[in-house]
């Protein structure tokens, strides 16, 4: 049996992150340690979003034999610079995955790599590893060079429920705003909708595939941790799908308190299961409202409408669920549409915010040029591409002067009380000279 090193690298190297506010839990890791661990082989997870430790510090002496890592693209130079370590001191097997290799995975062909799955069919790994190569989604080296198998989708339904030695093992991590300590649970793959500004739904070869509910169920059960993070795209799609869920937590007489992701429309046309689930614990909502004006959701393929964000608003104020309302600044932003985007979110008194900066995607995105080569800007915080309108450094200034005033109006409702205002503020103008440097 093998010692294995499973690897998820930290997101960001400048001081400028969400380190102490949102801490995902590494859910496939935990997963592919659960199926290795069950085939005998010995795993340990360095998850650098919470390991102090240097990877090379972490990895003396200790005699891995096998590396997998994962990264989002924006960690693409992280995960490449661990798995080249790793091969220069162990000359062991690397293997890289995650949601990069689904959608970039020729930018992982390196000398260093040995293989790449660019799926959730990690079920495959123990075969894999034993040197099988006919796996789905996998590619290979060989001496003329690499080889791609066919790319299929997944049963979500076909994995086990994961090994959470590591989120466990860090009971003060790993968490969503004030909710500490909060477990990641999946109930499907991909996603159903075809938002245009969105990767996710390329997820599992664009395949919607969602888990049996009272499997789901059972796993909330058997852990009794107190914060619940649903964290599929969208949680709530399916009305007899949450039906049945809310049925059954109530019946079996389950207390959590739950994140999840959401849609407008379904939260505006189905009021009455939203009372339902705000009585049975859930916490925080998820809503991508993308912008303020109909034209731009149309542009964005969102099949969503203004009109339904305000309803949204309305009902989750009603029942007293936290709305976490996330909004697109568009390329084609001008200054009065910064300005507008903070009257409408004060107008809506909209206490928890989340903006991104519009992000083509790598492997996605059409006919895009790009203005940096640097993935570690593909983190929905940097400009990627020259906006239609301003320049980059007039563009970048009326981000800034946003962020302040979102900062100011969370700091008056007290939303953020839970972090160091003073460590934020600092990191944030820290933050803000890195960037000028690159405008310059």
């Amino acid at each position: 049996m093998a010692r294995i090193l499973l690897v998820r690298p930290e997101e960001s190297r400048s001081k400028y992150d969400f380190q102490g506010v949102i801490e995902n839990e590494c859910l496939d890791l935990e997963w592919i340690c659960k199926i290795l661990s069950d085939q005998g082989h010995e795993v340990t997870i360095f998850d650098k979003q919470v390991e102090s430790a240097s990877f090379t510090s972490f990895i003396a002496d200790k005699q891995f034999e096998v590396f997998y890592g994962e990264s989002r693209c924006f960690q693409e130079p992280f995960i490449l610079e661990y798995a080249k370590a790793f091969k220069d001191k162990y000359n062991g097997l690397v293997i890289l995955g995650g949601i990069h290799a689904q959608i970039c995975r020729q930018r992982l062909f390196q000398d260093y790599v040995d293989l790449i799955l660019s799926g959730y069919n990690y079920y495959d790994l123990p075969s894999i590893i034993e040197g099988r190569r006919d796996a789905d989604n996998l590619s290979y080296k060989t001496a003329a060079g690499w080889i791609s198998n066919s790319t299929e989708a997944v049963d979500i339904n076909d994995l086990p429920w994961p090994d959470r030695s590591c989120f466990y093992a860090h009971p003060e991590r790993y968490q969503y705003l004030e909710l500490k300590h909060a477990m990641w649970i999946r109930s499907s793959f991909s996603c159903p909708y075809r938002c245009r500004f969105c990767i996710r739904n390329r997820m599992n070869n664009s395949l919607y595939s969602r888990r049996n509910v009272y499997d789901l169920i059972d796993e909330i059960e058997s852990n009794d941790n107190e914060n619940v993070y649903l964290v599929d795209d969208d949680f709530l799609f399916d009305e007899k799908y949450l039906q049945n869920f809310l049925d059954e937590i109530r019946k079996r007489k389950i207390r959590r308190k739950y994140i999840c992701y959401g849609r407008a429309d379904f939260i505006c046309s189905h009021e009455k299961l939203m009372k339902e689930f705000a009585d049975l614990g859930l916490y925080y909502v998820l809503v991508g409202f993308e912008d303020i004006r109909n034209s731009r959701l149309n542009d964005y393929n969102k099949v969503n409408t203004v009109e339904n964000n305000e309803k949204c608003i309305e009902i989750c104020n009603r029942y007293g669920i936290r709305l976490m309302a996330m909004f697109i600044l568009g390329l084609d932003y001008m200054g009065r549409d910064f300005s507008d985007l903070y009257a409408y979110i004060k107008k809506h008194d909209l206490k928890h915010v989340a903006v991104s900066i519009y992000t083509p995607e790598l492997g996605i995105s059409k006919d895009v040029e790009y203005i940096t080569d640097d993935l570690t800007h593909f983190d929905y915080l940097h400009l990627v591409c020259k906006p239609d309108h301003l320049s980059v450094r007039s563009w970048y200034f009326h981000y800034y002067v946003l962020l302040i005033k979102l900062f100011l109006k969370a700091r008056r409702d007290g939303v953020y009380d839970f972090i160091d205002y003073g460590d934020y503020i600092r990191s944030f103008i820290r933050n803000i000279f890195m960037k000028e440097k690159t405008h310059e």
